[in-house]
């Protein structure tokens, strides 16, 4: 009688352990639609605002063969080479996008250096180190994006007649460096920096 009790009890143990286990399938699963449905919605949203309330309408893009996209505003234009060399000094990026003024910028340096993907958090460290000493630094993150590492880095840099406002991101990609850059001129910085936002936020990877 005493074994068919224990028995009984045993059951009821499981049944309630089983249901309590549904129920966090259930919330899990329900997390996981809605987070899948706040992604999806942020990548099909290419229009974005400045701060004064100025539409800014973009579309993806990406560069050569590579499988990462992100956003670029439709009225930017892709700079030549001669123009690149003349606004950068140093290593110059691969491909720079900018506004008719070039005041603002999106640049992006497909680099030869060799970077894993579990580099690049002590990469964005050591940048952070670097930079202080000659800008002033807004914060740094790590984050994933599609299994990728993103390492980000918001700065003001001083320049020889302004300051500018940088939005970094940095990742590996084909174990190579990439980085992105989102800049744009002290003065425009509070009406822009939430477009930056935006252009960074899109990246996706495609492989």
């Amino acid at each position: 009688m005493k074994h068919k009790k224990m028995i009984g009890i045993v059951c009821g143990i499981i049944c309630v352990v089983v249901v309590i286990a549904s129920l966090v399938i259930q919330i899990v699963l329900k997390q996981e639609d809605k987070k899948l449905k706040e992604e999806s919605k942020k990548y099909e949203t290419l229009v974005t605002e400045t701060k004064s309330g100025r539409k800014i309408e973009t579309e993806y893009t990406h560069i050569e063969e590579n499988k990462f996209y992100f956003k670029v505003p439709k009225s930017f234009h892709s700079l030549d080479y001669e123009t690149i060399t003349k606004k950068y000094q140093g290593k110059v990026p691969s491909v720079v996008f900018s506004n008719e003024e070039t005041t603002i910028n999106l640049a992006i340096s497909l680099t030869e250096d060799a970077m894993k993907d579990n580099q690049i958090e002590a990469y964005i460290k050591s940048m952070e180190t670097v930079l202080k000493q000659t800008s002033e630094m807004i914060g740094t993150e790590v984050y994933q994006v599609d299994g990728h590492s993103v390492g980000e880095m918001k700065l003001v840099s001083q320049a020889e007649d302004t300051k500018i406002y940088n939005h970094m991101i940095v990742f590996s990609y084909q174990d190579r460096l990439v980085i992105m850059a989102f800049n744009c001129t002290e003065e425009l910085t509070d009406e822009w920096k939430s477009v930056g936002d935006f252009i960074m936020e899109s990246l996706f990877f495609k492989e």
